[in-house]
């Protein structure tokens, strides 16, 4: 049975650098091999023969294949400050935040790299009319395979996502709404992590199994938004506040950066097969912010050496941050009062100790309206929450600390040894008109579609 030319279509493979331009206009695959490249108008894979998508279904400027081959054959000693000094031209930020997004372009040509398991998203974030689009647009027509949209359409992410692995560019007022309105939580929460698939059930009429496909959707992600995102998809991001610095700077197009996209294909070909330096956490960047900024760290070790401290310092600021606007949660404000409480009765120097749950009731009342109180059982579920232990005795719930729980819980939330009651200050939100017993709570933290329970609303302090 013959088949179709449109069936045969690939834009992805093992062992493809990219899809180029000929000097005649075609489309040619350049293909690493035992460290070997090659230019082929074909390739066999599994499942047979490909060929590269016609310009229509490539919605980026591709790199010529004979620019990109000839910086192959050099060491491009100063591709890092280029890419640099290009960004540079159409945008205001601080050296910090430069290192982080300079770094974060490379990233994006070894976002498939078999030694990485995230890519974070790079957010810009600001009030209108600060540049975020000028500097996301700059980034993406530099990036790997850039996509630049202004729209949420399921059908096409999950088509970029999986047939391009390239990067895309959501530039929307309010990225998170616009996700909710149309259905896609889930994609947007999912694109960090590789490997991770969204399910949808489009052939019910084939019955089990038959009836749902699945998309991947990893692959490195820009946002430029003027809304605060939803809390869990922060965790996910790099953020990049946008400066109030006014001034004529370049309009950024895929012509400019294209001489530096050849650079920086040239560099994934030599580099992708790599293998890369393993790295030990750096102190105070911990869990998921370690997780994400890893990747921008090796990734620097091989282009900018000398840079490794900035971005570090980048990096602690954004730890900082979020250790900071974690205080003023309610999570926060729990893990204060167990630092007082614990303070208070001399046992921080203890190796073990429990805390009735009943003076964490109290205390999280204090001084509150009668009609505001929370009642022990939604406390109690805050703290399991936190993960934190706890046991009956006599009839009294308390839970059981250990030295090193204690320093992770206070550090992850911003306090110190010197901190004391800090948390207590000017509260940002309000609480329910009354209050909620929400038994048998579970569920998947961080998952894009849970269904809410009625009843199951946030209590904020």
């Amino acid at each position: 049975m013959s088949v179709n030319k449109e069936d045969r279509l690939s834009a992805y493979f093992p062992g493809l650098v990219d899809v180029c331009a000929g000097e005649e206009g075609q489309h040619l695959y350049l293909i690493s091999k035992d460290g070997q490249l090659s230019l082929h108008e074909s390739a066999i894979i599994e499942g047979g023969e490909v060929t590269p998508p016609d310009r229509q279904h490539l919605p980026y400027i591709l790199p010529r294949a004979v620019e990109v081959i000839r910086y192959v054959e050099h060491d491009d000693v100063t591709l890092y400050s280029d890419v640099l000094a290009y960004l540079k031209r159409f945008s205001a930020l601080d050296d910090n935040q430069w290192s982080v997004v300079a770094h974060y372009v490379f990233l994006t040509y070894l976002h498939d790299h078999n030694s990485f398991s995230y890519c974070p998203i790079l957010l810009f974030f600001a009030v209108p009319e600060r540049g975020k689009s000028r500097a996301g647009k700059s980034v993406t027509y530099l990036a790997f395979r850039g996509i630049h949209l202004i729209e949420l359409r399921e059908a096409n992410i999950f088509r970029y996502s999986q047939n391009l692995q390239g990067t895309l560019f959501f530039d929307l007022m309010d990225v998170w709404k616009k996700a909710e309105r149309n259905g896609c939580e889930d994609i947007l929460l999912g694109r960090f992590e590789k490997g991770q698939k969204s399910s949808r059930v489009l052939y019910p009429e084939k019955g089990p199994f038959r009836d749902t496909e699945y998309y991947s959707i990893y692959g490195p992600t820009i946002v430029a938004t003027n809304e605060q995102l939803h809390k869990i998809l922060d965790t996910r991001c790099l953020p990049i506040i946008m400066p109030n610095l006014p001034g004529n700077y370049e309009n950024p197009s895929p012509e400019l950066a294209l001489e530096l996209k050849e650079r920086l294909t040239a560099w994934r070909a030599k580099s992708f097969s790599a293998p890369l330096l393993e790295m030990l956490p750096i102190d105070r960047i911990s869990g998921r912010l370690w997780d994400i900024t890893k990747p921008l760290f090796q990734v620097g070790l091989m282009v900018n050496e000398a840079g490794h401290e900035l971005l570090k310092e980048a990096v602690l600021s954004i730890a900082g941050e979020r250790s900071e606007s974690k205080k003023d949660t309610i999570e926060g404000h729990l893990v204060g009062i167990i630092k007082d409480l614990s303070a208070e009765n001399g046992l921080e120097e203890l190796s073990v100790w429990t805390l009735r749950t009943s003076e964490i009731v109290r205390k999280y009342n204090d001084g509150r309206p009668a009609d505001k109180h929370v009642s022990p059982q939604w406390i109690g579920i805050k703290l399991k929450s936190l993960s934190l232990r706890h046991r009956t005795v006599n009839g009294r719930s308390e839970i059981i600390l250990t030295s090193k729980e204690y320093r992770i819980l206070i550090e992850q939330y911003g306090f110190n040894c010197r901190d004391s009651k800090t948390h207590m200050a000017n509260p940002t939100e309000t609480l329910p008109e009354q209050t909620l017993y929400l038994p048998g709570i579970t569920g998947v933290v961080g998952s894009g579609r849970v269904s809410r329970v009625p009843g199951d609303e946030e209590v904020p302090f």
